[in-house]
Parts: C-alpha cells; sequence; structure tokens
C-alpha cells in the first residue's frame, strides 16, 4: 500500500513539474476597410457633401504574451472630421484585417456592416460585425468581444463632441495550441522523477531483505 502512494507521489511529482505553461509572444497590426461611401476600399468613409467623415485608426504594431487570454483593442472609429448638423445616415460595407507577424505570418477578416445617422454633436451611429471569432492564425486565436447595447458584435460610434470622437473595437487574442512548459522545467521533472522512483526501489529492496 506504501509502495503504491509513494508510486503515485512520483507520478504527481512529474506532472506538477511540468508547469507553468510558457506564454506566446503575439505581434500583429490592423487595417479596417469602408466599401462605401465617397472613397471605398480605404480605412475613411466620406459623405463630403454633408460634412461626414469616419476614419478607421487601425494598430500599426502590437503585443500580447498568451495564455492567458489578453484583452485588446483593435483600432478605432474616429469622427473627428464630421461637421454636419444634422444627423446623416451612413451606410456601408466594412472589413477589419488582423495581421500577425509573430509567432508566424497571417491574415485573418472579421466582416461588418456601417449603419445608423452620425452629426457633429450626436450618433446612432455603429458598425455590427456579423462574425465575431474566434478566428485562427496558427495556433493563435482572435475574437471580437465588443457588444455595445448589449448587442454582440455591435460597436457604437461617437460624434466629435464625445470622447474626442474615439470609438474602440475591443477583442481578445489567446492561443488554441498545445502550450510549451519551459525548458528548465522539463529539466527538473526530467530529473526529480527518476530520482524519487530510484528511492521507492530501493526502499522497496530494504524491505525486502529485511
Amino acid at each position: 500500500m506504501k509502495a503504491k502512494f509513494l508510486s503515485l507521489l512520483a507520478v504527481a511529482l512529474v506532472v506538477g513539474l511540468a508547469g507553468p505553461a510558457k506564454a506566446t509572444l503575439v505581434t500583429y497590426t490592423t487595417v479596417g476597410t469602408f466599401t462605401g461611401g465617397d472613397t471605398p476600399g480605404t480605412n475613411v468613409y466620406t459623405d463630403a457633401a454633408n460634412g461626414i467623415v469616419i476614419s478607421f485608426d487601425g494598430i500599426t504594431s502590437d503585443s500580447a504574451n498568451v495564455p492567458p487570454p489578453s484583452s485588446v483593442s483593435f483600432g478605432q472609429f474616429n469622427t473627428t472630421g464630421t461637421t454636419a448638423t444634422s444627423l446623416i445616415a451612413v451606410a456601408s460595407g466594412f472589413t477589419l484585417d488582423i495581421i500577425q507577424t509573430a509567432p508566424t505570418g497571417g491574415t485573418t477578416t472579421f466582416s461588418g456592416t456601417l449603419g445608423g445617422s452620425l452629426a457633429d454633436l450626436s450618433s446612432t451611429a455603429f458598425v455590427q460585425f456579423t462574425g465575431l471569432g474566434p478566428n485562427s492564425i496558427g495556433d493563435v486565436t482572435y475574437q471580437i468581444t465588443e457588444g455595445d447595447d448589449n448587442t454582440p458584435g455591435k460597436a457604437n460610434i461617437v460624434p466629435p463632441s464625445t470622447q474626442s470622437g474615439l470609438s474602440s473595437v475591443e477583442g481578445q487574442i489567446n492561443t488554441g495550441g498545445v502550450v510549451i512548459p519551459e525548458p528548465s522545467t522539463l529539466l527538473m521533472a526530467g530529473l526529480g522523477g527518476p530520482l524519487l522512483l530510484l528511492a521507492i526501489r530501493r526502499r522497496q529492496k530494504g524491505n525486502v531483505t529485511a
């Protein structure tokens, strides 16, 4: 019974020494593109005749260590160029591209729709994302967590008079792959387990001799 307990203790030691997991450094940039307005295919939605300007300021370079999951901003909508004094309807498609540069390269895309109305002092404008993820690039996952008005994937766009006209798109980065223990931890597990098992065998041998 005692030998069985010691054997279980040895297994627990090896398993316990196998953590903590090594975090993965993820680096990425983001780009937003409108499909409508005066300048489709760019990061700016404009209706110059009515004084509407909505730009998307992407992330030029950022990083996160995962796991654990990391809450991040994927960029922000900017309405500081809007001068309309009455609400003007806005409508366009919108895509958010996330370009990962490490640990591996790749791109994933979230799609949404711009709607509502905007003026210099008030806004009902928003972008509603239709797919929230998680989207994968290698072992790394990206997910949109924005949910204004208790609506998953909805990002309200504020007027220039509120929050300096800036509205962030919140998200989360994580890893869905197998985490890798630190090399020093693996060494400890490799040495500790066999030494404990050797001690158990010697104890059992001593008991038999006695």
